[in-house]
């Protein structure tokens, strides 16, 4: 979509920034952060009091970093194709 005057600079300034790295590397860090995610609960020890390791914490933190990246990925793959398909019938991308 043509930039418009609704959409704000903070927004603009995401899409470009986004943009300069391939789809395929939000992707890789999503499954880099699953794979760390499991080997820090993995290797997280047992212990004797009510709660959790840190060690598991830290690992579930890193997990939730999946579908963050996931969704910048999305999102980045949608920007893309979208100036794309508007680059072809002679629109003005971004």
């Amino acid at each position: 979509m043509a930039p418009s005057k609704q959409e704000g600079k903070a927004t603009q300034l995401i899409e470009r920034q986004t943009s300069r790295l391939p789809s395929i590397t939000y992707l890789l860090l999503a499954f880099g952060s699953i794979v760390l995610s499991a080997g820090l609960a993995a290797s997280a020890q047992p212990q004797r009091r009510i709660g959790f390791s840190r060690r598991l914490e830290l690992a579930n933190f890193v997990g939730q970093w999946a579908p963050t990246l996931l969704t910048i990925g999305v999102y980045n793959k949608i920007v893309k194709l979208e100036n794309e398909l508007l680059q072809q019938r002679g629109g003005f991308g971004r």
